[in-house]
């Protein structure tokens, strides 16, 4: 029988694909089998992008105890140094991060202090659109991580290079000529829903390829095509990936636990996958800030305490290299409703087994400020350089335009 478009659109697909800027896809329910894997090199460098979103409380994640002006500056929202988790006489993490502090004392992670760009926005999209583009100056269309790929990694035909874990994509991977999925869970992740007949669908599976199998006259139509073409490729690489992941370490129930768990998972399959972008939200903390972050620094600690565990359970701790930011940091002062308002430089952190722990930069002055905020010490596109060129071993003139610092921590 000839299936029609209609029938294709009405019978049961669950593929959602959003056919624009960054080809990120999305599909619904589902079951996905491992069988075969991807051809990877064991050798080759991963990062793990996570993305604190809402603008993290940098002066209360990495704490100046040492500091007399930090006390002065928030008298209900500083810490006691008692209760400040120590790297050193002058600063210490937040007590809800035991677990990073751990890894700080083994040498396994560094903090780069005073993270930020010359004139600043306290704009939650235009300051993260800044992050994701790594262009403060004006706004581009494309991500610095698509621009990483398409410069290393276009050769190479897995459609697994990159993904983006969770229910939404990022601008760091917009490209014109590359989609990346947009992956939430592996049982999720099907073109058709599974409980189908296999004749109807092999034929909903034909009507799609023919949908999007030919490139048309027209541009937009190509681009739509490619799109299509790209997202049934990769549905089709979930589903070969080999049996290769049992659990070693209990993850906790959090999403942001269990999206850095579905990264694991997709190593242990052979994927091949060289780039991953994971988010947790909820740090847009204007009131009741103590216990707000409180919560989402636990959600985070325990979340990467298991990740890390994991990768060493795997053998694969010195392959990963997991880069931590927020868009902004937050304003010196507390503000009258128990929070702070948003503000400028903040810490950014880096895990792994090949990283040089410590701490790099300088903490910015809490008294010297630029209208009430901190003046960053390091570009954040020095971080990037850094990880671009030697962990990833990429480009960094054709990533960020020119080359900036190498601040030593891998």
């Amino acid at each position: 029988m000839k299936l029609t478009r209609r029938d294709f659109l009405i019978k049961g697909t669950t593929l959602f694909a959003a056919l624009g800027l960054g080809g990120a896809l999305f599909t619904e329910t589902g079951r996905s089998i491992f069988a075969g894997g991807q051809d990877a090199k064991t050798e080759d460098p991963i990062l793990v992008v996570v993305q604190l979103s809402g603008g993290n409380d940098g002066i209360n994640t990495l704490i100046p105890y040492g500091q007399g002006a930090y006390y002065d500056a928030r008298p209900t929202l500083a810490y006691q140094q008692k209760d400040v988790l120590p790297l050193d006489n002058r600063v210490g993490l937040h007590p809800s991060l035991p677990g990073l502090a751990a890894l700080y004392k083994l040498g396994k992670m560094a903090i780069i202090q005073g993270v930020g760009y010359p004139k600043p926005d306290h704009s939650h999209f235009r300051s993260m659109e800044i992050w994701q583009t790594a262009e403060p100056e004006k706004v581009i269309r494309s991500g610095w991580l698509a621009r990483y790929a398409e410069s290393s990694l276009g050769s190479d035909n897995n459609p697994l290079k990159a993904i983006q874990v969770g229910s939404a994509g990022s601008k760091a991977f917009a490209s014109e000529t590359m989609s990346f999925p947009v992956v939430q869970s592996l049982e999720a992740y099907h073109l058709i829903d599974p409980k189908t007949g296999m004749m109807e669908k092999n034929r909903l599976t034909q009507a799609f390829l023919e949908m999007y199998g030919g490139s048309g006259t027209l541009d937009p139509l190509r681009v739509v095509s490619n799109r299509g073409s790209e997202a049934y490729r990769s549905v089709e690489a979930i589903q070969s990936l080999k049996a290769g992941y049992m659990s070693k370490v209990e993850y906790p129930r959090t999403t942001f636990a269990q999206d850095l768990q579905l990264v694991t998972k997709l190593l242990a399959g052979n994927s091949g996958t060289r780039l991953f972008q994971v988010q947790v939200g909820g740090f847009d903390d204007h009131a009741d800030e103590k216990l707000q972050h409180a919560r989402v620094l636990t959600t985070v600690d325990e979340g990467l305490t298991a990740f890390y565990k994991d990768l060493e359970a795997q053998g694969l701790q010195d392959r990963v290299a997991v880069m931590m930011f927020s868009e902004f940091g937050r304003r010196v002062k507390e503000n009258g409703s128990g929070g702070t308002d948003h503000g400028t430089a903040a810490p950014v952190f880096v895990i792994g087994g090949k990283v040089k722990g410590g701490l790099y930069g300088a903490y910015p002055s809490l008294s010297s400020l630029d209208n009430g905020d901190l003046k960053y010490e390091v570009d954040f596109r020095s971080v990037y350089a850094t990880l671009i060129e030697q962990w990833l071993q990429g480009d960094t003139r054709s990533v960020l335009g020119k080359a900036y610092e190498n601040l030593k921590f891998i």
